[in-house]
């Protein structure tokens, strides 16, 4: 079993901000994407930058490929400056290929920052092809995902070898990544994602919006309605538990965009009969408030990295169940694997543990009691942003070969592989 599995129930430490007082002032670039999109991972980066700025007073932009949208403005709310520079990530062509040399020099010409932070293998993968031409100090992999759109080319297999510093935010994406490359458990640094810990309380604002009543029972997944999650598994386990609680008013709701599985959603609920007891919002930005509203979140999927949509109700002291897989663990940790996860596709045992939930009120708080300590002590903000800033103080200067670039044929024969 790999070290970070076995160490779930120890949490993180790194050093003390006064240790990092060489970094006060410095120059940060972060490399997450559009402007216009924002989710999980560029949440994480915001976290990241605004302590930077209000710890170390460090000078920190972010470089988009365009847009102007919300997560620009959560970048400026950090007191950060988001920087745009027109740009394809896909790199299909060769024009964009030129034009990621002069990405290359637009970022050594005008924002000359010493340490490069992208998140998102599309944005490690271009930021890292032309890292060294950039006069920056530091550059990192940073894994946010269980290694979709991965495709193991020969740049991707480069960068994993002579960047200063690997990281993942879980241990789906670590696994990945040591055995797609061949690389040492070691090289790849697990750094939990940062959570935000809001004040506990219940709201029925966001039930009453949606027209369910307040003495329903709601049982809430966060998660697109994608082939990536298992909204199909959850369905069958809520209609079972729907059938075996005849007098408990059970609302099913499957918060996050309608994707390629919304119809099967919708025809798998008619043809179990609780089409009237399942609600398909959307995506929604009061997340909050519908977890406010929720008595039991469930996360069914088969595959994950450490997902937001649990480690969110957790923090607000929700109890949470979902299946068996190493990014739920990673969450919930040890405890919660034994009495709260179920096998991949298992819908009866996850529909009975669903009503034990329902039957058991005193359960439910405890759980969200321990989740919400757990999110406290494992997953807090200050810790990951600390631990990051130990990965780039370990990995700065670290690897001496390969440090005087490549030439611009080489670095484009790379790209298009």
């Amino acid at each position: 079993m790999p070290l970070a599995h076995m160490d779930a129930e120890t949490p993180p430490t790194a050093p003390t901000w006064e240790e990092f007082a060489a970094f006060r002032g410095r120059r940060f670039l972060f490399a997450a994407g559009h402007f216009d999109y924002f989710s999980g991972a560029e949440r994480q980066a915001v976290y990241f930058a605004a302590e930077l700025v209000r710890r170390l007073d460090a000078q920190v932009s972010f470089i988009g490929w365009g847009g102007d949208g919300r997560f620009a403005d959560e970048i400026r709310a950090a007191g950060a400056r988001p920087v745009t520079f027109p740009l394809n990530p896909g790199i299909p062509s060769w024009s964009d290929r030129l034009q990621l040399l002069k990405l290359a020099a637009f970022i050594r010409r005008q924002l000359r920052p010493e340490f490069l932070l992208p998140y998102v293998w599309m944005h490690c993968r271009v930021i890292g092809a032309i890292w060294r031409l950039t006069g920056a100090e530091f550059c990192w992999w940073n894994q946010r995902d269980e290694g979709r759109g991965i495709r193991r080319t020969w740049l991707e297999r480069r960068l994993m070898r002579t960047l200063p510093a690997v990281v993942s935010n879980s241990w789906e994406g670590r696994d990945f990544l040591t055995a797609a490359f061949g690389l040492a458990e070691s090289r790849v640094r697990v750094i939990n994602n940062g959570v935000l810990v809001p004040v506990e309380g219940r709201s029925a604002a966001w039930r009453q919006q949606q027209g369910i009543s307040n003495d329903a029972f709601v049982v809430t997944m966060l998660a697109n309605l994608t082939s990536f999650k298992d909204h199909l598994t959850l369905l069958k386990a809520f209609a079972w538990c729907c059938g075996r609680c005849e007098n408990c008013n059970m609302q099913l709701v499957l918060a996050g965009s309608h994707e390629e599985t919304t119809d099967s959603i919708r025809a798998l609920a008619e043809e179990l009969g609780v089409a009237e007891r399942l609600h398909l919002p959307g995506s929604t930005r009061d997340t909050e408030g519908l977890l406010r509203s929720t008595d039991l979140v469930v996360h069914s999927s088969l595959t994950e990295g450490c997902p937001n949509g649990v480690l969110e109700p957790m923090a607000l002291g929700l109890p949470v169940l979902g299946t068996n897989i190493s990014g739920l663990r990673q969450a919930l940790g040890r405890r919660a694997a034994a009495c709260c996860l179920s096998a991949p596709g298992d819908w009866a045992d996850l529909g009975q543990r669903m009503l034990e939930r329902v039957r058991n009120g005193q359960l439910s708080a405890l759980e969200g009691s321990q989740n919400r300590q757990r999110i406290i002590e494992h997953f807090s903000i200050d810790t990951m942003a600390r631990q990051s800033l130990d990965v780039i103080s370990t990995g700065t200067g670290v690897v001496a070969s390969d440090r005087s670039g490549k030439s611009a044929a080489k670095l484009l024969a790379m790209q298009s592989q």
